[in-house]
């Protein structure tokens, strides 16, 4: 759990809400991320093959506030949910 900062925390199913979704897998994945978070947007970001979990996003999600939700059956699925977010995001 460490290496995903100090702000996540371990669900055992997914966050209901509206989330945008960002796969690893992509090409575009990190600039796509990374603009979703900008917006404040609630986002399920899927980091597998990724050896380790991308540090600079770790930062960005911390800096924004974000809430960060790893699902305990698949811990590749994050939920990145943004303060005040819209009812039922991440209830």
């Amino acid at each position: 759990m460490h290496q995903f900062g100090n702000n996540a925390a371990l669900v055992k199913s997914p966050p209901s809400g509206d989330f945008a979704y960002v796969s690893s897998t992509n090409t575009d994945w990190s600039t796509r991320l990374h603009s979703l978070i900008s917006q404040k947007r609630p986002v399920n970001y899927d980091f597998f093959p990724l050896h380790k979990f991308p540090e600079d996003v770790l930062e960005k999600v911390a800096q924004n506030g974000y809430q960060h939700l790893i699902l305990e059956k698949d811990h590749w699925q994050h939920f990145f949910i943004p303060p005040q977010s819209p009812a039922g995001c991440g209830e």
